[in-house]
């Protein structure tokens, strides 16, 4: 690793190593970091060096030559040349180059944007187990001996159907007619309650905002959403992003 003289370097609350530096940053063995920042440099990572960060941020230029996989890269541009591979979720960047044969997954703007499109999907996601289990039992009868095949199609015609369980869920809403400001505050508010930092009293409160935003229950939660995130004794910066949002749309 080349380094400029200024450099802090410190472990973080879990137990990943952070660097901090003024100049430019060049990494030249693979590691796993919590937070990579050069704030007035570029960040070069060398070619079969793979890299793991929770956050990359420089003021110039992120160059990578290996292997880069971030949940989210600040930086004027990014640049992949020809045998980069980068996994990057979220980017926040003014150019982005990628090589002839150079990879990029992910590359989301924001995470409004990531959160939408997981929200959009989210019942299909959770009905693929299910699919591929009812497909099975088929797969085996078309694979028995040919004199047991006749024999087949009477057992599963005799069979009682299994789709009684499909009326027992309730069909999930159109999010395409719910606001999408409302849907986001609803997933930062739910990612909020799996939080271990929070207290029980504040748990509740966001399980309660979070059950009127499901639920659709808009003249509730305007009348009520105020004095449920007035309880919150120290609000985290995504709820505080979920009650601005709330009080655009239902304030």
């Amino acid at each position: 690793m080349i380094i400029p003289s200024g450099t802090e370097i410190e472990v973080d609350v879990h137990g990943q190593l952070s660097i901090k530096t003024p100049g430019n940053l060049v990494l030249q063995n693979s590691g796993n970091y919590g937070t990579i920042e050069s704030s007035s440099g570029s960040i070069r990572i060398e070619p079969n060096v793979q890299v793991e960060a929770v956050n990359v941020r420089c003021a110039d230029v992120c160059y990578v030559q290996g292997s880069l996989t971030a949940w989210k890269v600040e930086a004027r541009s990014i640049e992949l040349e020809e045998s980069a591979r980068a996994h990057i979720i979220l980017q926040e960047t003014e150019t982005l180059q990628v090589g002839r044969e150079a990879r990029l997954v992910g590359n989301f703007s924001s995470e409004k944007e990531l959160f939408l499109l997981f929200s959009r999907f989210a019942q299909q996601m959770r009905q693929m187990p299910f699919g591929f289990e009812r497909k099975s039992e088929p797969a085996a009868v078309a694979g028995e001996a040919p004199k047991q095949v006749a024999a087949a199609p009477v057992e599963v015609a005799e069979d009682p159907p299994r789709p009684p369980a499909l009326p027992e869920t309730p069909p999930a809403p159109d999010l395409a007619e719910v606001d999408e400001s409302l849907l986001f505050a609803q997933v930062l508010l739910e990612r909020e309650t799996e939080k271990s930092g929070f207290g029980p009293n504040t748990k509740r409160i966001l399980e309660e905002l979070a059950r009127l935003l499901r639920d659709r229950d808009y003249e509730k939660l305007g009348a009520s959403y105020e004095s449920l995130f007035a309880k919150i004794v120290h609000p985290s910066e995504d709820i505080e992003r979920a009650r601005v949002l709330i009080a655009e749309r239902v304030g």
